[in-house]
């Protein structure tokens, strides 16, 4: 705490010490021979004394200043300490008083005035010009002070405002990451374990069909898939996004995998697949992905449709597949968050994706920025 706060407990010292002073300064036989300047000083003195203990900010302040420009400012032609206490009020009124600012300026104003009127009642007319003066010099002190700490209380308000800040930012970026980390494992899960499921059921099927050479085929390709997802896990968790991702290869990669666990796809490729930046070439890998998973799902054993074409500026990806297909033993499985998650990881890298019927195919489009 610095020791120009109004409220520290060294400032509160400083002001005692001053209240010893300006007593010490002020007890004299022309002060004790005049009882009404006597009764004026000791006035300021309590004034003084509750000044130190006094709240800041509070009524009980105020009325203590008060008391202060009274009784030090009529003192003023006979006692020294009681100049001492009058520049002090004015110090104080301009500076530490607070809200109405106007009533600081007001007692400050009193106090100059009663210090000219203590003078003429001296016969001391020759001291005015000087008192006034100081007064002035005084009040303009106070005022800068006042503006010291204006605008230090501004810069407090504005770092506490910027640790807000930086706090909820923090935590936006961390819900942010989270939000990425989830999207990818479901999408790695997701897409690797129904795959597996739909491998493994074929080949249960196969063997009590006394297929067991068609049933290998089966495990084997089950095997390849586990490695994939293997593959992608390490990738999503060791977060190896150094290299640039190669978006044609990753897409015909998927394309691939889903042919080879049994999916049937028509696929047509009318542009090159170039991208603004990595960000965007995970998010459409993996929102095909995540279509062609759900396709698997929903409706297997139909016929997908991927289409890519160019549309001026970005690429647009169509993935559809025929709706209502029976009920399957993977439909009703999944968090329902494949679509959400695409959706955010398109919209993040710029782009915008559609979901729904359309003439009776389940529809996904996707729109992306090349540039």
């Amino acid at each position: 705490m610095s020791i120009f706060d109004p409220s520290s407990t060294l400032s509160r010292l400083l002001r005692l010490v001053g209240l010893v002073a300006v007593v010490s300064s002020s007890v004299n036989a022309e002060l004790l021979h005049r009882p009404w300047a006597l009764a004026l000083a000791v006035l300021s003195w309590l004034g003084w004394a509750g000044w130190v203990a006094a709240p800041l900010g509070s009524r009980l302040e105020r009325i203590c200043v008060s008391a202060m420009a009274v009784g030090g400012g009529l003192t003023v032609g006979q006692a020294a300490g009681s100049a001492i206490t009058a520049f002090a009020t004015i110090f104080v009124a301009v500076s530490l008083l607070g809200e109405p600012r106007w009533f600081g300026w007001l007692i400050a104003v009193e106090t100059a005035v009663l210090m000219c009127v203590s003078v003429l009642i001296d016969g001391q007319p020759g001291r005015m010009l000087g008192l006034l003066v100081g007064a002035v010099v005084i009040a303009l002190g106070g005022w800068s002070r006042r503006q010291a700490r204006t605008v230090a209380e501004r810069n407090r308000l504005l770092v506490e405002q910027n640790r807000i800040i930086r706090v909820e930012r923090d935590r936006a970026a961390a819900l942010a990451e989270r939000g990425r980390i989830a999207r990818d494992i479901h999408d790695v899960l997701a897409h690797t374990l129904g795959g597996l499921v739909l491998q493994l059921d074929a080949a249960d099927a196969l063997l009590e069909a006394g297929n067991v050479e068609r049933a290998a085929e089966r495990v084997k390709a089950s095997h390849a898939l586990a490695v994939s997802g293997l593959a992608d896990a390490r990738q999503v968790v060791g977060a190896l996004r150094s290299d640039r991702l190669d978006a044609a290869a990753e897409l015909r990669r998927v394309i691939d995998e889903h042919r080879s666990t049994g999916g049937e796809l028509a696929e047509r490729v009318d542009t090159a697949v170039e991208l603004a930046d990595e960000q965007a070439a995970v998010a459409l890998t993996r929102a095909v992905q995540e279509a062609l998973t759900n396709a698997r799902k929903h409706a297997p054993g139909q016929q997908v449709t991927l289409a890519i074409r160019d549309s001026g500026d970005a690429i647009e990806v169509v993935i559809s597949n025929p709706v209502g297909a029976p009920r399957t033993l993977l439909g009703g499985s999944g968090s329902g968050a494949g679509l959400l998650g695409m959706r955010e990881r398109i919209e993040a890298a710029g782009g915008t994706l559609a979901a729904g019927k359309e003439d009776g195919r389940w529809t996904v489009r996707i729109l992306l920025p090349r540039r």
